[in-house]
């Protein structure tokens, strides 16, 4: 995340990205937007208001829009059949990316985050007046986003929910457990040793009992490793895999655990210390930690289950932008998980990038807007601050037009499903009061939003012919 102090030139990157994409349209809009960041105090802001240009797909220059798209039993591409293994996984088609579903169809990633009923009191009340049950919720809502074009049901949705909404359909979800290998240990062994509580998650990695708890918690996908609508497994989420955690890793709690120790050997051998070693040479060593931390969460995943995709841990912060995470992830991972905030699209040079360090595909697994005309708070999380729900569509339609023109994108994760209830005082302070949702706290969409997510994803595969054509 960015110190307030660095605002100003962080606005600047933004709005040259921004620039930059408007050359595929013919024509572009300006929406304003507040910029999150927090100051030194680690406390939220949010800028004035700021213009930045958006390009729509109707707007693409040369290309004509379909108004609609023939979708197969998972929601791919019904007119393009690849070779079909009973299970998702990736293919390059010409020198383009596509994950293939177990059909044999190509198959666009198209997902929400924490598809679940809310848990608040309001929640349910408004779940039990508009779908009666749980069910009821699940059987309309899986249907409802299947309408809108998404085909996948992204982390920390409702697994079991999903499983029995499967069984009843011919029309299937896609879906991707949450398995938190690293945090759950990281618990488990600070429970048991409680002198570890506040040491860095780093600490853990090289624990000889990491690989056995990773095999005791992997055991468990041997009940769903038949499961066809499994797209993959996320092993965590947003570890802090970032060079400034070997500054924590350093720190004389963390002394004796075996992942320190390793740390100090290679200053050792490096002929450098605590004050002279630089950010290239943090980053290098957290890439050596995290082959270790790849390597053995991917063997117990594929023990137990080799016929599912292993999707990562979904990077964030400058863990995104460290080579040497991509290159030690690389032999281990079927997908490159990333979490993408503070830019108003991707910037190019990080879809270069990625591209030039990994010859596995990736896909975006966390981005949103929120809108002021939620009449929310909206002071939680990490997304924009947009006017309109429109506006959010517009957003969305920008971003992801950027993400398809690139051959090694797979999709996408829109986070999240519904809107924080503000009433909800068990909510994670990340999660508080903001309108992140398809839907409002009583499930009601904003069809403004939805209707332009529906346009985009009707041109999905058209749009990528049209990119890799051009």
């Amino acid at each position: 995340m960015f110190k307030f102090s660095f605002l100003f030139s962080f606005i600047g990157l933004i709005s040259f990205s921004s620039r930059c994409q408007t050359s595929i349209f013919s024509r572009d809009t300006t929406i304003e937007a507040k910029i999150w960041s927090k100051d030194s105090l680690k406390q939220v802001k949010y800028s004035n208001w700021k213009p930045f240009a958006t390009g729509k797909l109707d707007w693409i220059a040369k290309y004509v829009p379909v108004s609609g798209y023939t979708h197969c039993k998972y929601g791919g591409n019904a007119f393009f059949k690849y070779t079909s293994t009973g299970f998702f996984h990736t293919a390059k088609i010409n020198n383009r990316w596509f994950v293939i579903d177990p059909e044999g169809h190509t198959f666009y990633v198209t997902a929400v985050n924490s598809i679940r009923p809310g848990t608040s009191t309001n929640n349910d009340k408004a779940l039990q007046k508009q779908f009666g049950s749980t069910a009821g919720w699940a059987t309309a809502t899986f249907q409802q986003l299947q309408k809108l074009g998404f085909n996948t049901a992204g982390s920390w949705s409702d697994g079991e929910t999903i499983k029995q909404f499967n069984l009843s359909t011919d029309h299937p979800i896609a879906y991707c457990p949450q398995l938190n290998l690293l945090s759950g240990y990281v618990r488990e062994a600070s429970k048991k040793n409680p002198s570890r509580k506040n040491t860095s998650v780093l600490a853990f990695i090289m624990d000889d009992d990491f690989e056995t708890y990773c095999n005791k918690k992997a055991e468990v996908l041997t009940e769903s490793k038949n499961d066809p609508n499994v797209l993959g497994y996320f092993s965590d989420n947003e570890i802090a895999f970032t060079y400034t955690e070997i500054n924590a890793l350093l720190k004389a709690e963390n002394t004796g655990s075996a992942s320190a120790e390793q740390l100090f050997q290679w200053m050792k051998e490096k002929g450098v210390d605590e004050k002279t070693i630089t950010r290239a040479q943090k980053e290098e060593f957290i890439g050596m930690l995290t082959a270790h931390y790849y390597k053995t969460v991917s063997a117990a995943i594929k023990k137990f289950d080799p016929n599912h995709l292993y999707i990562g841990s979904r990077l964030h912060s400058s863990a995104k932008n460290n080579s040497y995470i991509f290159k030690a992830a690389e032999p281990y991972i079927d997908i490159i998980s990333i979490n993408y905030y503070g830019d108003w699209e991707p910037r190019d040079q990080y879809l270069k990038d990625w591209k030039a360090w990994s010859n596995k595909p990736f896909f975006i697994t966390e981005f949103y807007t929120k809108g002021e005309d939620a009449g929310m708070a909206n002071s939680s999380g990490a997304g924009w601050i947009v006017k309109t729900q429109t506006d959010r569509g517009l957003h969305y339609q920008n971003f992801c037009i950027k993400l398809l023109q690139n051959p090694q994108c797979v999709g996408w994760h829109w986070f999240r499903y519904q809107d924080n209830d503000p009433s909800d005082t068990s909510a994670d302070q990340s999660n508080q009061d903001s309108n992140k949702g398809l839907v409002n706290t009583e499930y009601k969409p904003y069809e403004n939003l939805t209707q332009l997510m529906l346009q985009l994803h009707s041109n999905i595969y058209s749009l990528t012919s049209f990119f890799d054509k051009k």
